[in-house]
Protein backbone atom coordinates (compact mmCIF):
# COMPACT_ATOMS: atom_id res chain seq x y z
CA UNK A 1 0.00 0.00 0.00
CA UNK A 2 1.47 3.28 -1.22
CA UNK A 3 0.99 5.88 1.13
CA UNK A 4 -0.66 9.17 -0.55
CA UNK A 5 0.31 12.15 1.53
CA UNK A 6 3.14 13.01 3.17
CA UNK A 7 3.35 16.74 4.74
CA UNK A 8 6.75 18.15 6.27
CA UNK A 9 7.00 21.29 8.58
CA UNK A 10 10.51 22.98 8.36
CA UNK A 11 12.17 23.07 12.14
CA UNK A 12 15.37 25.03 11.99
CA UNK A 13 18.52 24.06 10.03
CA UNK A 14 20.59 21.55 11.67
CA UNK A 15 23.88 23.77 12.05
CA UNK A 16 21.82 25.62 14.77
CA UNK A 17 21.77 24.77 18.78
CA UNK A 18 19.01 26.18 21.27
CA UNK A 19 20.60 27.69 24.29
CA UNK A 20 19.46 30.37 26.99
CA UNK A 21 22.05 32.02 29.05
CA UNK A 22 21.97 33.64 32.51
CA UNK A 23 23.56 36.91 30.89
CA UNK A 24 22.98 38.70 27.90
CA UNK A 25 24.94 37.42 24.98
CA UNK A 26 25.34 40.00 22.25
CA UNK A 27 25.64 39.12 18.71
CA UNK A 28 29.04 37.74 17.10
CA UNK A 29 30.02 36.50 20.75
CA UNK A 30 31.56 33.02 20.38
CA UNK A 31 30.05 30.68 23.05
CA UNK A 32 31.55 27.06 23.70
CA UNK A 33 28.42 24.95 25.05
CA UNK A 34 27.78 21.10 24.53
CA UNK A 35 31.44 20.56 23.02
CA UNK A 36 30.40 22.97 20.45
CA UNK A 37 31.89 26.28 19.39
CA UNK A 38 29.16 28.38 18.43
CA UNK A 39 28.24 31.71 17.16
CA UNK A 40 25.40 34.52 18.57
CA UNK A 41 24.25 35.50 15.07
CA UNK A 42 21.92 37.94 17.10
CA UNK A 43 21.64 38.92 20.85
CA UNK A 44 20.15 37.09 23.21
CA UNK A 45 18.67 38.32 26.25
CA UNK A 46 19.20 36.64 29.90
CA UNK A 47 17.25 33.93 30.97
CA UNK A 48 15.66 33.71 27.23
CA UNK A 49 15.85 30.87 24.86
CA UNK A 50 17.68 31.93 22.10
CA UNK A 51 19.33 30.23 18.94
CA UNK A 52 23.44 29.45 18.23
CA UNK A 53 25.17 28.36 15.33
CA UNK A 54 27.36 25.82 15.32
CA UNK A 55 31.05 26.18 13.76
CA UNK A 56 31.82 23.64 11.40
CA UNK A 57 35.47 22.81 10.72
CA UNK A 58 36.82 24.62 7.43
CA UNK A 59 33.92 27.50 8.24
CA UNK A 60 35.72 31.04 8.07
CA UNK A 61 34.94 33.44 10.57
CA UNK A 62 35.63 37.52 10.34
CA UNK A 63 36.38 38.06 14.41
CA UNK A 64 36.77 41.58 15.47
CA UNK A 65 38.16 42.58 18.71
CA UNK A 66 38.80 45.79 21.25
CA UNK A 67 42.17 44.40 21.88
CA UNK A 68 44.78 43.15 19.41
CA UNK A 69 46.11 39.52 19.97
CA UNK A 70 49.77 40.19 18.47
CA UNK A 71 51.72 39.45 15.74
CA UNK A 72 50.43 35.54 14.59
CA UNK A 73 51.52 33.77 11.39
CA UNK A 74 48.87 32.14 9.02
CA UNK A 75 47.80 28.88 10.57
CA UNK A 76 48.56 29.47 14.21
CA UNK A 77 45.94 28.14 16.63
CA UNK A 78 43.52 30.14 18.16
CA UNK A 79 41.37 29.18 21.01
CA UNK A 80 38.35 30.65 22.87
CA UNK A 81 38.45 30.90 26.63
CA UNK A 82 35.75 30.56 29.50
CA UNK A 83 34.39 34.30 28.42
CA UNK A 84 34.21 33.69 24.66
CA UNK A 85 37.37 36.01 24.38
CA UNK A 86 40.35 34.52 21.19
CA UNK A 87 43.48 34.15 22.75
CA UNK A 88 46.67 32.38 21.28
CA UNK A 89 47.21 30.55 24.79
CA UNK A 90 46.12 26.91 24.90
CA UNK A 91 45.89 26.48 27.99
CA UNK A 92 42.71 25.67 29.90
CA UNK A 93 41.36 27.14 26.71
CA UNK A 94 38.88 25.48 23.52
CA UNK A 95 40.84 24.81 20.17
CA UNK A 96 38.64 27.82 17.74
CA UNK A 97 40.62 27.27 14.76
CA UNK A 98 43.49 28.42 13.20
CA UNK A 99 44.46 32.24 11.59
CA UNK A 100 43.66 32.23 7.88
CA UNK A 101 46.31 34.91 6.96
CA UNK A 102 48.81 36.17 9.01
CA UNK A 103 47.75 38.60 12.11
CA UNK A 104 49.59 42.21 12.39
CA UNK A 105 50.40 43.40 16.22
CA UNK A 106 48.07 45.78 16.06
CA UNK A 107 45.14 44.14 13.74
CA UNK A 108 41.52 44.25 15.16
CA UNK A 109 40.29 41.88 12.62
CA UNK A 110 41.16 38.97 11.82
CA UNK A 111 39.83 35.79 10.20
CA UNK A 112 40.06 32.00 11.58
CA UNK A 113 39.44 28.97 9.91
CA UNK A 114 37.17 26.54 12.41
CA UNK A 115 38.42 23.72 13.76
Amino acid sequence: MAISTTAGIFRKSGDTLDYTPSAAVAAGKIITTAGCNCLALWPINANEAGTLKILHKGEVIELTTDEAIGATNAGTALYVDSSGLVTKTSTSNTLLGYARAAIGATDLSFEVVCA
